[in-house]
């Protein structure tokens, strides 16, 4: 083990309803996150750097060289088509739903797994009440969640073409760990994106607020920024997750026991 953490980019992956299939459906389950992985991660030619394995879920490591626009993009996308193939002659509820979660930051790699407050993060993303929600909607069977961070370092800079208005802010609150977050649902029209369950009105692109139409007027308008600071950059993210005790993945804070299937131990 090493003090000096590492930089990489997280992919969390899990199975939704994992722990309602049966014995044999578990093992169906885990053989198909490994191949929708796996096929993803071929077609966009990255090799992970390392992977956990936590049964239904997958936390996954990338080498800071590969550009997190990459990931957020051709990744996601990629996981949809590998997902649609194996889901492609299933009935509903044999079908595999999956929600992913997407971050970046300093992790210890300790020999018998991962450590430090970024792994704790991407795991109460993946957790997230509402993503899980947003999951629900999902018209092609996957939903993702990226953290504050990558949403304004990469989505609100459009790399690659990613569309901002695809995605709608959120807060993330479990345990002690308390961050925004952004989400959004593959193949979901943006006009049809979840309402914000705070106030119950329909989403609507970050950092703008509809304006009222004169009355009879039936045409469109484009939407006025509430302020200089939401629309440069929508939410303000301001330093690191509010998160205290244990910060090891597989103790008490991550809430779950892992085991490592594989790693390159390089930094």
């Amino acid at each position: 083990m090493t003090l000096d953490p590492v930089p990489r980019s997280f992919v969390a992956v899990d199975i939704e309803g994992y722990s309602g299939r049966d014995n044999l459906g578990h093992l169906e389950l885990r053989e198909a996150l490994r191949r929708v992985c796996d096929e993803a991660f071929h077609r966009i030619g990255v090799s992970p750097d390392a992977r956990q394995d936590q049964g239904d879920a997958f936390l996954i490591l990338i080498r800071p060289g590969v550009s997190k626009a990459r990931l957020i993009d051709d990744l996601v996308r990629e996981l949809v088509t590998a997902l649609r193939l194996f889901n492609r002659n299933r009935l509903p509820h044999a079908r595999m739903r999956l929600r992913v979660a997407l971050h970046a930051g300093e992790v210890h790699l300790d020999g018998t797994g991962f450590g430090g407050e970024s792994v704790v993060a991407v795991m109460r993303l993946i957790e997230a009440d509402a993503l899980r929600d947003a999951l629900k909607t999902a018209p092609d069977d996957l939903a993702v969640i990226v953290s504050g961070q990558l949403h304004r370092d990469v989505v609100l800079q459009r790399y690659r073409g990613i569309d901002p208005d695809e995605y709608r802010e959120v807060q993330v609150s479990r345990k002690q760990f308390s961050q925004p977050a952004w989400i959004r649902v593959p193949g979901l029209p943006t006009r049809s994106r979840p309402a914000d369950p705070a106030d119950g009105k329909q989403a609507t692109a970050p950092g703008r607020r509809a304006r009222r139409l004169p009355p009879g007027d039936g045409s469109s308008d484009d939407s006025a920024p509430e302020s200089p600071a939401m629309a440069a950059g929508g939410v303000h993210f301001g330093g690191s997750a509010t998160f205290s005790g244990p910060a090891s993945f597989g103790g008490h804070a991550a809430g779950r026991d892992v085991n490592i299937q594989e790693r390159t131990r390089d930094a």
